[in-house]
């Protein structure tokens, strides 16, 4: 997805988070500041962009509510399939590890 800039290069990604808990609600996403397993869209064409990782029940609801806004955050679709999956978990782990080394999604954490 589209993110903007702070003055230091940073994604701000405070807007953007903003924009994910009210297009398909809190604890239904997941974002990592660097593109860990796949290449990132070119930053000529796209301007800088994280990846973000929802349920696919919401991805559509994901792509109407970004097409509602002055500015479409959301680059291009990617099925998440076999060790990309696998890798995800991994970062979920890392976001919020637990005593029983599982990656849980938040949206696997918020409901059960």
């Amino acid at each position: 997805m589209r993110v903007d800039h702070l003055p230091n290069g940073q994604p701000d990604t405070n807007e953007l988070e903003w924009f994910l808990n009210k297009a398909v609600g809190e604890a239904q996403w997941l974002m990592t500041t660097d593109w860990l397993f796949t290449d990132p869209p070119e930053v000529e064409e796209h301007g800088q962009t994280v990846p973000v990782l929802v349920p696919e029940v919401v991805a559509v609801r994901l792509l109407l509510s970004d097409l509602e806004g002055p500015v479409q955050r959301v680059v291009h679709d990617h099925p998440v399939v076999g060790i990309e999956g696998r890798r995800w978990r991994w970062a979920a782990f890392a976001a919020q590890s637990n005593d029983r080394g599982e990656g849980r999604f938040p949206w696997e954490l918020a409901h059960g």
